[in-house]
């Protein structure tokens, strides 16, 4: 349980809608965090102590801004199903180009303060363009390869079944959670890309 001296982290989450998105803000909520989902539709999320939904739009500088306002950092799920589009004239699966997204987070998120991002995508997706972006750019980033995890779960698995088999995809998701926010707490990997060994 936290102190009246150690501080709540605020963190905006792009991904909310995919098995480590859930993961991911079952263990900011499980350390005290405020977590707040960025998402395309606020039906689309469940209400938990601690959890906010916002609507926003990746692909949209100034709807990053406003998204992330107040926020410490940023974390995107590049891959995640589901990623907020804004407008209801997209399909909710279609996704943008990672490109496209880092020139809105780039754009957005200093325009909130926000400098720190964590990055979750395959390594794969970036290609020169978005190399020369994140090296160029003002952002305090890490970038954190994509895990290859089978298995759907939502929020509410991971805050009901605390106690998993270590065998089991679950029990993968809450390791690799708990290790980004480590580097969300204290950043060890800033400007480069860290790995998990499972």
């Amino acid at each position: 349980m936290r102190n009246a001296e150690t501080p709540v982290l605020k963190f905006a989450l792009y991904g909310a809608h995919s098995s480590l998105g859930s993961a991911l803000l079952s263990e900011l909520l499980s350390r005290q965090h405020e977590a707040v989902a960025v998402v395309g539709e606020l039906n689309g999320v469940d209400v938990h102590p601690g959890l906010r939904a916002k609507l926003g739009d990746l692909y949209d500088a100034s709807s990053v801004g406003e998204s992330v306002a107040g926020m410490d950092a940023a974390i995107v799920f590049a891959s995640a199903p589901r990623l907020p589009v804004g407008s209801a004239d997209l399909s909710p699966t279609r996704r943008g180009d990672l490109l496209g997204a880092l020139q809105a987070l780039d754009s957005g998120l200093p325009k909130a303060n926000v400098r720190r991002l964590l990055l979750i995508v395959d390594p794969a997706w970036l290609d020169d363009a978005c190399s020369a972006l994140l090296l160029d750019g003002s952002l305090d980033w890490t970038l954190a390869a994509a895990p290859e995890i089978t298995g759907e779960f939502v929020l509410d698995d991971f805050r009901r079944d605390q106690q998993d088999d270590a065998s089991t995809p679950m029990h993968s998701l809450r390791r690799i959670a708990a290790g980004l926010v480590d580097e969300l707490e204290n950043p060890q990997h800033r400007r480069e890309m860290m790995n998990f060994v499972l």
